[in-house]
């Protein structure tokens, strides 16, 4: 939503997209691509029900052999690069912050209450975003597989994924996303919850303004200022300013 909100934020990503093809970046993300495991190997994995050792080896791969790449992405602006291309990559990430996820009337001045500092969950999920768009990463769902396409490969993980209600796998993966704390809902309540963030942060002054400018939504200000809490708190928004 934030990059279609103007063609200002359009042509911000659009360049973000375009530094993956400096040296600089490219050589920098390009070396992931050698920890990726062979589509023949995913499929072993799978048949023989080790997707958990398959993940734990690719992990421990990037660890012990991508310490520099991984800083990059999860430390951020403490990594030192002396490369004017990912300087520009990095400021153009920061421009895109505060141009698309801060309020437009605040802009003008020069109020941001949404800032790189503070939000570096953001951060890493323009970067993730942009990455899987440049490398046009897609999410392949059909009656006949669950898998992504990544790099041109394609990985299959529909037996992984897919679980009748009721079996044994289907009850042991939802134990096990209880266990590791993950909140079982649709992915439309996500959406949903994100897009009055926007709104109300972005787009309006605050939950209220949202509720009377927008139509046809039968919303109370204060049940929308609950419901966006997680938003605020992943996005670094300082609430109750």
């Amino acid at each position: 939503m934030a990059i279609a909100s103007s063609e200002e934020t359009k042509d911000i990503y659009k360049q973000i997209l375009d530094c993956y093809r400096l040296p600089g970046v490219s050589n920098l993300f390009s070396t992931f691509k050698d920890e990726i495991p062979s589509e023949e190997k995913c499929k072993e994995q799978i048949r023989a029900s080790n997707i958990e050792g398959l993940l734990l080896e690719f992990t421990d791969n990037i660890f012990n052999n991508k310490s520099k790449e991984l800083a990059f992405w999860f430390g951020d602006d403490k990594l030192e690069t002396n490369n004017p291309d990912i300087e520009l990559y990095q400021g153009l990430i920061t421009e895109l912050i505060n141009t698309g996820f801060n309020n437009q009337l605040e802009q003008a001045k020069s109020v941001y209450k949404i800032t790189r500092e503070n939000s570096p969950l953001l951060v890493l999920a323009i970067k993730f975003y942009s990455s899987a768009d440049y490398n046009h990463m897609q999410y392949l769902e059909n009656e006949r597989m669950v898998g992504l396409k990544l790099l041109g490969h394609t990985y299959d993980f529909t037996k992984l994924i897919r679980t009748k209600p009721g079996s044994r796998k289907h009850r042991d993966q939802i134990k096990r996303f209880k266990r590791d704390g993950f909140t079982m809902c649709h992915d439309e309540k996500i959406v949903q919850i994100a897009s009055r963030w926007y709104y109300s942060r972005v787009k309006f002054a605050g939950p209220t303004e949202f509720c009377c400018k927008v139509p046809n939504l039968d919303l109370i200000p204060s049940n929308v200022s609950l419901e966006i809490k997680p938003c605020d708190e992943a996005m670094g928004y300082p609430r109750g300013e």
